[in-house]
């Protein structure tokens, strides 16, 4: 909780330092489908973004299982502030969050790099460092944190005034001996989002990802997303 509160101070500090004349707050509902287990959950979502790219987003998640359910999925605070602008077109970028779920708390970290190659395409690389604060077994039948690399891409293209693009390969790496749902230390996700804006406050988007093979299910996993975000 002490972890939590310094990472909120830190966020809403910064937050304060930008131009709050120009935040824009928004709220969000997503629905979400996860085709080889049969699952459901459902994600509510609040947060503020700045004019200089400065954000701050909180996420209540809830599992629905086959719609016949309501449990506590996980709570999430995330906070993001860039910290230096080489050029117009290049932005780096640091943000970090903070997680609870029933079984426990973590944090993670990461560093962004952002370059505009025209102002309706961007790419944005990012390396983040997501650290569990409790312990489970890994594959040496020992307790330990099972703690991820992540390395992602974000492709973001503003196709015209209504549609937009982005395509989010993301890479996972497992430590202290610990495997992914892939049965082994790494695993891909793959996600394809297309967003509309309807107007200036309205924006529904489709989310398409593919989660690599789980050897639970001994197939692979697709994710289905539907949501909508409104801008106040």
């Amino acid at each position: 909780m002490k972890l939590y509160n310094a990472i909120l101070i830190v966020v809403l500090t910064s937050a304060f330092y930008s131009e709050i004349a120009t935040a824009a707050g928004y709220i969000e509902a997503r629905e979400a489908y996860n085709t080889a287990s049969d699952k459901h959950e459902l994600a509510l979502r609040a947060g503020y973004s700045f004019e200089n790219g400065a954000g701050i987003m909180y996420t209540n998640a809830y599992n629905t299982n086959r719609w016949n359910e309501l449990k506590s999925s996980y709570n999430e605070l995330e906070g993001w502030y860039p910290v230096y602008k080489a050029t117009p077109a290049l932005t780096f970028q640091l943000g970090g969050l903070v997680n609870t779920s029933n079984a426990g708390s973590g944090i993670s970290g990461y560093g962004d790099i952002n370059y505009k190659f025209t102002p309706d395409f961007n790419v944005t690389a990012r390396y983040r460092y997501n650290h569990k604060n409790y312990d489970t077994l890994n594959t040496l039948g020992e307790f330990d944190k099972n703690d991820t690399h992540q390395f992602v891409m974000y492709w973001n293209l503003k196709i015209n005034d209504t549609w937009s693009y982005t395509f989010e390969p993301d890479y996972y790496i497992a430590v202290n001996d610990f495997n992914q749902k892939t049965g082994k230390d790494h695993s891909w996700e793959l996600n394809n989002k297309l967003i509309y804006t309807y107007n200036q406050h309205w924006k529904p988007y489709l989310e398409l990802s593919w989660l690599d093979r789980w050897v639970d299910y001994n197939k692979e996993q697709y994710r289905i997303r539907v949501g909508a975000r409104y801008y106040f």
